[in-house]
């Protein structure tokens, strides 16, 4: 899975600064945006545009599913039940889960984790750099793959901040060895997630190279790459480059997803008190940019496959109210996909503004 981004601080600065709806104190009830009046068409292809994005709802609407509730009783639904592949964006889950672990004593965020550890859920060169990424950002020697000194260690806290920030994808498998399924399953149902079937990323990441590795119990696999040297050496020497399409096929046909609804009512409960002292934990690791003057604070995960773009937010206003969205989009053809890849800015800053503006939200319910 591909790291994620957000648009610059600079942009976040400046689009949070002004021009936007004016606050209001209480929350209002929560009601479905009605289709405006007089919407414009949109016609528009070019993701280096907001309209672009727009005509990417308009013209293929059942590769997108969306939620965004401004906080102040108006929401814009599409597709919004039905499940798609969330990529990296499902990383919310197990930081829901650690940041209960956390409040209620069974884990230490100073606690010092030996990279090895860290690393046995690693697999590499498959995450766009994002795992050397994290441990260049927090000081920590590495050949550009992996990290060099074998004594080394690192707090768990600071490895969450990879996952989130970075989108390491070895960081989630740790937190279901270390914690345990249940514990997972119970972050999401605090979430008002019911039924969540907890992924193995690197079952999942190894199944895009070999769909024969997914053909058993993909937490098993996941163990034996792990804790296991000669499977991994076996399975490692059997890894093939595989193309863009054979990417997208085998993730729409055996990745594990959830819906925008789910999704949304994750962020939603991370901000209305529903995890309690854990809150604390999960806002700041999803708020660790800079959001501007006018809010208290925006905290998002997004995530990418090969035909797959997810988007989750929260913001919160310093009248305490608190918009949220979700936007997935999948099927994706190769082109489209590093179209949106390099334009994800442009879309980040569309869901930003449609959160704070009701005629930015306007713009999104004339297309759904």
């Amino acid at each position: 899975m591909r790291r994620s981004t957000w648009i610059s601080t600079t942009c976040a600065a400046v689009l949070l600064v002004g021009g936007c709806a004016t606050d209001t104190g209480a929350t209002a009830t929560t009601t479905t945006t009605p289709t405006p009046e007089n919407c414009a068409p949109v016609t528009s292809t070019d993701l280096a545009t907001e309209d672009g994005w727009l005509g990417l709802i308009d013209q293929a609407p059942d590769t997108v599913s969306l939620v965004i509730d401004d906080g102040r009783g108006r929401t814009v639904e599409h597709r919004a039940d039905q499940e798609q592949v969330l990529a990296s964006a499902i990383k919310v889950v197990h930081l829901a889960a650690y940041a209960q672990a956390v409040a209620n004593g069974t884990i230490d965020p100073n606690e010092q984790v030996p990279l090895t550890d860290w690393e046995r859920w690693y697999v590499p060169g498959t995450d766009a750099g994002a795992h050397p990424a994290a441990l260049n950002r927090l000081g920590i020697a590495n050949d550009g793959i992996a990290a060099t000194d074998p004594e080394a260690t690192v707090r768990i806290e600071d490895m969450v901040t990879a996952m989130i920030q970075e989108s390491d994808n070895s960081v989630p498998d740790y937190l279901r060895y270390r914690l345990g399924d249940q514990a997972i399953i119970d972050a999401a149902a605090t979430g008002g997630w019911e039924d969540f079937q907890v992924p193995s990323l690197v079952t999942d990441i190894l199944s895009l190279y070999d769909p024969a590795v997914a053909d058993g119990d993909r937490w098993e696999t996941a163990q034996m790459w792990a804790f296991d040297p000669q499977f991994r050496a076996e399975v490692s020497a059997a890894l093939q480059p595989s193309t863009y399409e054979e990417q997208a096929d085998r993730v729409q046909s055996t990745f594990r997803g959830g819906s925008a609804e789910q999704l949304n009512g994750m962020y939603r409960a991370f901000t209305d008190g529903t995890f309690g002292d854990a809150s604390d934990t999960i806002v700041r690791q999803l708020e660790w940019q800079p959001a501007g003057d006018s809010v208290r604070g925006v905290g998002f995960k997004g995530g990418s496959l090969a035909g797959v773009l997810t988007q989750g937010f929260e913001l919160r206003r310093n009248d305490g109210t608190v918009a949220t969205a979700v936007w997935l989009i999948d099927g994706l053809p190769a082109d489209r996909f590093d179209q949106a890849m390099t334009a994800m800015g442009v879309q980040q800053q569309l869901i930003v503004e449609a959160m704070l503006s009701p005629e930015v939200l306007d713009r999104i319910a004339c297309v759904v």
